[in-house]
């Protein structure tokens, strides 16, 4: 008769989300429109002077919208690595997973590309050898080749 084999207690090992810097342009769009509300400070034309209190509101208002818009798209997806499972969670009412053992990860695909790859940010494939894709992604995350060898690591450790 075998021995039961002694498991570990599931551990989160890291978590993450999307970076800040996948959000680049946007977060140009409100230095602009902040810029652009702050300017009417600095230079009031006498022929718009009527309406720029108004205007200095929805250029406001509009990079408000934006900054709002982006911490609520970051806290949608959720990256979850523990020793036994790799889970990738979406949404914040209706909420959706999708995990991928450890030890079932066949393969692990990693994608940089421009300046934000340079900076260390891409995409991280896992598959099984059940699936024709890609069954969990971490999009635009940072540190995705120090994500991928910590789930190489928590392989060679099983």
């Amino acid at each position: 008769m075998s021995q039961p084999q002694a498991t570990h207690p599931e551990e989160t090992v890291w978590t993450g989300n999307v970076s800040q810097w996948h959000y680049s342009g946007r977060w140009l769009l409100v230095i602009v429109f902040f810029a652009a509300g702050a300017g009417t400070f600095f230079y009031e034309p006498t022929a718009l002077a009527p309406y720029i209190w108004p205007v200095r509101g929805i250029l406001g208002g509009i990079a408000l919208f934006l900054i709002l818009w982006i911490q609520f798209d970051r806290s949608r997806r959720k990256y979850t690595i523990t020793n036994h499972r790799v889970i990738v969670e979406f949404g914040i009412v209706d909420k959706r997973s999708s995990e991928i053992r450890v030890q079932d990860i066949r393969s692990i695909n990693l994608f940089c590309s421009g300046i934000a790859g340079m900076a260390g940010i891409g995409r991280v494939e896992f598959s099984s050898a059940a699936a024709d894709d890609a069954e969990v992604i971490f999009w635009q995350v940072a540190g995705a080749e120090k994500v991928r060898d910590l789930v190489r690591s928590l392989q060679s450790a099983q």
